[in-house]
């Protein structure tokens, strides 16, 4: 990167340029970015020389470095040198970040990062928000949308000063023209007082009646007799022959009319022998004329608010609907949450919110009164009268029992409160708002139409029908609206350019399927993924370096080569693109790879490959190279054979699911494949699971489901499912847990080591040092999370988290305990030469050696290894972690813990992030639960996972409408026989190269 300065800009802040570098040559650019002893995390003081302008990727095994180069080393470092652009007073709070742990970088060009996260759970968060298209949707619907009244239909038009004057001085020339106001009537008591003010404000006449009078405030017996009609009096500012001369003096007049009448006038214009005339004064025939500078429709009497991007937008409190407060649903009391099983009495628990302490005086009151009532506390909560059920939600006033609705009220009012604010949403679902139709937007801005459509109306269309609409309006600017001025489409047209070019990448990679109204909660983690992406790749910077890390993950394999090749439109645009992957288009698509190894954490950190792909492909000591090439061969898993059991799901239709009927063997492993948008997501995640989770909840009775919940990992809560007729053969499953990419936590503080419990024997093994307990340490001195022996000033977690305010927030190194998270005495008690911060810093595999002997800590760490996460640090920030690592701790944890009974594992994407090595780590991972009698239900693509699986489920044939039935069913071979799956025509290459591997390994003559 050219070397930056810091010039002073008027107002004293620091404003950052960059200056040619004095040993360049004027347009030239360095050749390479070129690194030097790059030691972050495990690199081994690597020296690497990356093209510029060229497309390159890293791959390697998990956790062999490629994310410390790209992510931590490359893209940390351009950071760091961008906030050096800031001004003085920012960076005193940026300073002390820690600096890549790199001998020095040359070449950097500016740098931009897509890095994998989770999607927003809020439902204000949608496709159109999270790419930025809305932001400049809501510019363009400002700036030259037109308003249209929706109880007429017709354009509601602002007038100006000129327009006015201008369309007065055509349509009356040489005739007489009258110019005024209307005041509004006011009562006849007070009309001599009215009279005073407007000759106090300069006014001499008025017309009342059908005459023109003088204003007198002394004739008060005249003017408080006078009947005024509803619409006031007009009170004139001028009269005057309308005439090209008269222009000044006209357009004066029009100005002050409308200053005085609240941005209206009228103009009377004499018309005698008009018929249309509208009005008779003094006599005379006028034709009336309104006018008005503000948004109103004259014929439906109704004013509009002024277009703003403000008014535009839902999360803001000027455009978001009153009633829905812009989340298009507003909540209210679900009565099959209220009561979750109808089988049992109000007696014993049927109205779930009156089962705890805090509430139970509701129910005994309900008790008390019942026998008056005749209502049957002990019959189950079905066999209620209609009555009955209206007398527990309605209550009985004249008891002073407000039943379930005065409860519900009493929880609103105090709703200010967190815990009462979760209570009161355990019982509540979601509605469409019935006042904007899920629209989210108040009426004036649903009023604002653009290309013939309300903001609403377009982002409810599919991104592919958005472009095409889109693309036709700059086609043809005179579309952009009625009645639009000439600047106001100059200022649009430049906007609608940036937003067809994001439309148009997410149709490039496969989404065009996706409502721009769509909330990202919805989506599925490659959909996910994709959207994240387009605001950076949908842009048109040149020279810059873009660090994408896992851009494939969630794709299945056909859907690969859209992606590859809108990556490559970017490396195209002069752009240096550097891929964190180990998709086989993306490596053959590559200019330049970069392979790190050999093997992952303390045992990788070295570049073993640097080359271009073909190189790759007949490199030596390249685990990557000898998968392409088939010398390392992906094996036909053995085949296990299914019992009758197996769980039926009828009848699945949400989303876009086509009345579904799937089969699930219980005891094996079903992977459940389809193009992107083909339904996946909506019928395992989405129906499957919470349709389980729901039943088996049910089945424990509602007094251990409070108490417990369903068995789950990594959710928080579960979701109503989408429709569905029936779940059949649950009978023998358990439990349900499911395990996706979503983050085990969103705090530094919890790490791989507290997840999986580890930490606990590990800390009672410190407390039992000699030092620790001649010093009085217990094992919650230990502890990063509690008082005791954690540092103060950090507390425990090691940075000091600084809001940025307009920025992401900002983690530094804690200056007192340089990161270590405790206090000195407690860093003093060492074990086998290691205090307890440095055993933190250790690798899953490092510790699991360091502990040899401590039975309880191995057999804890053993599973990280299983999952393939033995390269991570145990105390690793949770919130560091990709979501294929989220997703593998998450299965690290439920091996640790013991697994009662048969459990059905509901898995999301688990091979994202993977090499081919550890698929077969994780594929050996998945056989043994399958063996000890748990079902898996797997949603992935991977080829490996395929071979692997006992039965595939493909959806499809398409996304969308396309999509949502199922293609094939079967073993991977009977999918593979398939010619209309996508799935299968995959399958039936990979079983070919899988087969023809396996005869030239078994061909080699074997060495003796």
């Amino acid at each position: 990167m050219p070397p930056l300065t810091t010039t002073q800009s008027e107002d004293g802040a620091g404003v950052g340029r960059y200056t040619a570098d004095p040993a360049l040559g004027a347009g030239d650019a360095p050749a390479a970015i070129r690194v030097r002893g790059a030691a972050t995390h495990n690199l081994r003081d690597v020296d690497l020389d990356l093209p510029r302008n060229e497309l390159i990727v890293f791959c390697g095994v998990s956790g062999s470095g490629k994310t410390s180069m790209a992510i931590d080393t490359l893209y940390a470092e351009g950071q760091r040198r961008y906030i050096e652009s800031f001004s003085t007073y920012t960076r005193q709070f940026l300073e002390q970040l820690d600096k890549p742990a790199v001998e020095k970088i040359e070449g950097l060009p500016p740098a931009l990062a897509v890095r994998q996260g989770a999607a927003s759970r809020s439902n204000r968060a949608t496709v159109a928000t999270a790419t930025e298209v809305a932001d400049h949707l809501r510019l363009i619907y400002a700036r030259a949308g037109g308003v249209v009244c929706p109880d007429c239909d017709r354009p509601v038009r602002r007038d100006t000063v000129e327009s006015i004057a201008e369309q007065l001085a055509a349509t009356a020339d040489g005739t007489r023209l009258m110019l005024g106001f209307r005041a509004p009537t006011r009562p006849g008591g007070e009309r001599s007082a009215w009279a005073a003010d407007l000759i106090a404000m300069g006014y001499v006449r008025w017309i009342i009646g059908g005459e023109t009078r003088s204003i007198d405030p002394h004739a008060a017996k005249e003017i408080n007799a006078e009947p005024i009609n509803a619409d006031g009096a007009i009170v004139l500012v001028d009269r005057l022959v309308a005439s090209p001369a008269a222009t000044a003096r006209l357009t004066e007049s029009v100005e002050s009319a409308l200053a005085a009448g609240d941005q209206s006038c009228v103009a009377l214009i004499e018309a005698e022998g008009d018929t249309a005339a509208t009005a008779e004064i003094d006599g005379r025939r006028w034709r009336e004329v309104r006018f008005s500078s503000a948004l109103r429709c004259d014929a439906c009497d109704r004013g509009f608010a002024e277009p703003t991007p403000a008014l535009l937008n839902f999360n803001s409190p000027l455009g978001a609907c009153p009633e829905c407060e812009g989340f298009g649903s507003v909540a209210e009391t679900d009565m099959d949450l209220v009561v979750p099983d109808r089988g049992v009495s109000v007696r014993d628990g049927a109205v779930a919110p009156w089962n705890t302490p805090a509430y139970k005086h509701e129910l005994e009151e309900l008790l008390a009164l019942a026998d008056d009532y005749a209502i049957p506390v002990d019959a189950p909560f079905s066999e209620l009268s209609e009555q009955h059920v209206r007398l527990i939600v309605e209550g009985v006033p004249e008891r002073d029992f407000g039943g379930l609705n005065g409860f519900f009220r009493w929880l609103e009012r105090r709703k200010y409160k967190m815990h009462l604010r979760v209570y009161l949403s355990r019982w509540r679902s979601y509605r469409e708002c019935p006042a904007c139709g899920g629209a989210r937007l108040r009426p004036d801005a649903l009023a604002i139409r653009f290309a013939g459509k309300n903001l609403a109306e377009l982002c409810g269309l599919k991104t592919i029908d958005a472009m095409r609409l889109l693309e036709s309006v700059l086609k043809d600017p005179h579309r952009v609206a009625t009645a639009t001025p000439t600047t106001a489409r100059a200022v649009a047209l430049p906007i609608l350019e940036r937003v067809v070019d994001r439309l148009r990448y997410l149709v490039d990679v496969g989404l065009g399927y996706v409502t721009l109204d769509r909330p990202l909660r919805t989506l599925s983690s490659g959909e996910a993924q994709r959207v994240a992406m387009t605001s950076t790749l949908g842009s048109s910077l040149v020279d810059m370096l873009y660090v994408l890390d896992e851009p494939s993950a969630g794709l299945h394999p056909v859907d690969v080569s859209a992606l590859a090749g809108a990556i490559g439109r970017l490396r195209d645009r002069g752009n240096t693109v550097v891929v964190v992957e180990h998709e086989e288009a993306f490596v053959r698509a590559a200019d330049h790879v970069v392979e790190f190894g050999p093997q992952a954490g303390v045992e990788g950190g070295r570049v073993v490959f640097q080359g271009s792909p073909e190189e790759l492909l007949t490199a030596t000591g390249s685990r990557t190279g000898d998968w392409l090439a088939g010398r390392r061969a992906m094996t036909i898993g053995r085949r296990r054979t299914p019992t009758a059991e197996r769980l039926q799901l009828r009848g699945a239709r949400g989303n876009n699911l086509r009345t579904v009927d799937a089969d699930f063997p219980l005891g094996l492993l079903t992977l459940v494949t389809g193009v992107s948008g083909a339904g996946k997501s909506s019928l395992v995640l989405r129906t499957l699971y919470p349709a389980l989770a729901a039943l088996i909840v049910s089945r424990k009775g509602a007094a251990r489901s409070r108490a417990e919940g369903p068995k789950t990992t990594g959710a928080k809560s579960i979701d109503a499912p989408l429709p569905y007729a029936e779940l059949l053969g649950a009978g023998p499953i358990d439990g349900v847990q499911l395990i996706d990419g979503a983050p085990i936590s969103r705090s530094p503080r919890s790490n791989p080591v507290t997840y999986v419990k580890a930490f606990d024997p590990i800390r009672a093994l410190f407390a039992e040092q000699p030092d620790a307990q001649a010093r009085g340490l217990t094992a919650s001195h230990f502890s990063f999370n509690v008082d005791g022996g954690r540092c103060d000033t950090c507390q425990g977690a090691g940075y000091l988290e600084v809001d940025m305010q307009f920025m992401p927030d900002v983690y530094m190194r804690c200056s007192e305990c340089d990161g270590r998270r405790y206090r000195r005495e407690v860093l003093d008690v060492r074990y086998r030469g290691r205090d307890i911060s440095e055993v933190l810093e250790m690798t899953a595999h490092e510790a699991l050696r360091f502990f040899r002997g401590q039975n309880k800590v191995q057999a804890k760490l053993k599973v990280l290894l299983d999952v393939g996460l033995d390269y991570l640090r145990l105390g690793q920030p949770a919130n560091t972690l990709s979501g294929g690592e989220a997703q593998r701790l998450k299965l690290a944890g439920t091996l640790a813990g013991k697994q009662s009974g048969r459990t059905l594992f509901v898995l999301d994407e688990p091979s994202t992030g993977l090499h081919y090595s550890d698929v077969v780590q994780l594929i050996d991972c998945f056989d043994a639960l399958v063996d000890v009698g748990h079902t898996l239900v797997v949603v992935d693509h991977n080829p490996q996972l395929m071979l692997a699986a006992d039965r595939i489920i493909d959806l499809g044939p398409g996304a969308a409408e396309e999509g949502g039935g199922i293609v094939a069913a079967g073993t991977p071979e009977e999918v593979a026989a398939c010619a209309d799956s996508a799935t299968g025509r995959v399958l039936a290459d990979t079983l070919r190269c899988a087969e023809a591997a396996a005869t030239a390994l078994a061909d080699e003559p074997v060495d003796g």
